[in-house]
């Protein structure tokens, strides 16, 4: 890759230890030039040589729903139709259509700040038409349910909060991301403060939302996993990991010992390839997940659990509902997660050179415990959705739905 051209921002770590984060960074600034000044399509096109190469040395399988012939003819479109000075805006459009046929979630570009949402022209109608005919729509995601959020009250939307309903010996647990690595503690401490408050208050019940969570550090998930779980457990069965020094380099900005990680959280031993000098740049290595052990019997919670979930959940927090489901550790309610159990993340942060976009591509390949390689999210035990007439009302269905289940109604 020519880093000479390309400018690392930052890595985030997600979905499983430090596996699959999806979430937009709102706090970084990207660095863009003027969005209304139009950048030559010989600046473009460098910018476009800059993302294919990156994701081509990065990505551990960018030809997964798609040949190389296919992607090479994809690409070719693109460089075709930048043909004139473009904002970045309009050139995010172009781009973002294009990146998007990858169908890995992960693998993406951003949408810029102070976006202005130019003009639809003929050249992208042509290459949205062109595209259609590139593009098959029988591999990737096929999570496809309309999804409506129940109204929530204001408090709900904080991260991470729980409620008591003595009415129904129901603790409502709602998280709406996993955090990043370095809120790892955190988050154990939450889990254990509301564990000792259930306990003390004598809870039978445990309904744990998280259809807003989008992702986050799946060690959070762990930490709530040990818990809930009475017999040893894993989010993530296998991992095909990218070589990429500078992920793993940034990856320690949030405090992680990446040797130690790699290898106890997904047994890829990376001092020992590196002594063998099979520690190459580019080179893909396969890791079997390690089981983890649930807390002491008398921390766990005994009663029954009851898991939400809904399209939005993703990431780290669709893996967190694959274990809940592989494990037998409770029910789900709500619709099917987003994204698939076969999926890809341990994203690497870009930004392009000229136009500025920010990006990000993955680094590794992961199936979810139960080896399910079927391109689809975690399905519910019980599907529900928001109804209309209970919006109107005010009343969470899928909630009312759970505490109705609890007493056998």
């Amino acid at each position: 890759m020519n880093t000479a051209k390309i400018m690392i921002v930052i890595t985030v770590c997600g979905a499983l230890h430090l596996s699959v984060f999806a979430r937009t960074r709102t706090d970084r600034e990207p660095n863009q030039p003027d969005y209304a000044k139009p950048i030559s399509p010989e600046k473009l096109k460098e910018d476009l040589d800059v993302l294919f190469e990156t994701i081509e040395e990065v990505h551990p399988n960018m030809y997964a729903y798609m040949s190389e012939e296919e992607c090479a003819r994809i690409q070719h479109e693109l460089y075709k139709h930048i043909d004139h000075a473009m904002s970045v805006s309009e050139f995010y459009i172009y781009v973002r259509t294009v990146v998007s046929c990858l169908k890995d979630s992960h693998t993406r570009i951003e949408q810029p700040s102070n976006f202005i949402m130019p003009q639809i022209t003929e050249s992208m109608r042509e290459l949205g038409e062109r595209l259609k005919k590139l593009v098959k729509d029988d591999k990737g995601s096929k999570t496809n349910a309309q999804y409506v959020p129940a109204p929530r009250k204001e408090e709900y939307a904080r991260t991470y909060s729980y409620y008591f309903f003595p009415e129904y010996d129901t603790c409502l647990m709602i998280i709406n991301s996993f955090g990043m690595p370095d809120q790892v503690k955190q988050y154990a401490k939450k889990f254990q403060e509301t564990f000792k408050a259930i306990r003390e208050k004598g809870m039978t019940n445990l309904v744990i939302d998280v259809r807003e969570n989008r992702g986050g550090c799946g060690l959070a998930g762990d930490e709530l996993l040990k818990y809930l779980a009475n017999k040893h457990f894993r989010q993530i069965e296998k991992i095909e990991q990218r070589l990429v020094p500078e992920f793993f380099e940034q990856c320690e900005q949030y405090g992680l010992n990446i040797n130690r990680t790699m290898a106890d959280e997904y047994g890829i031993d990376l001092e020992s390839l590196k002594s063998r000098g099979d520690y190459k740049r580019g080179t893909t290595v396969t890791g079997q997940v390690p089981f983890k052990n649930p807390h002491e019997l008398s921390d766990r919670f005994k009663g029954s659990i009851y898991l939400l979930i809904a399209k939005p959940t993703f990431s780290a927090a669709s893996n967190f509902a694959a274990a809940v489901k592989c494990f037998e550790i409770g029910t789900l309610i709500g619709q099917e997660t987003s994204g698939q159990t076969d999926h890809y993340g341990q994203v690497l942060w870009i930004q392009l050179p000229n136009s500025g976009l920010n990006g990000q591509v993955s680094t590794a390949h992961f199936v979810t415990v139960g080896g399910m390689e079927d391109r689809g999210g975690v399905t519910p035990d019980y599907e529900v959705k928001q109804k209309p007439e209970d919006s109107a009302k005010g009343v969470d269905t899928v909630l009312q739905f759970t505490l109705n289940l609890m007493k056998g109604e």
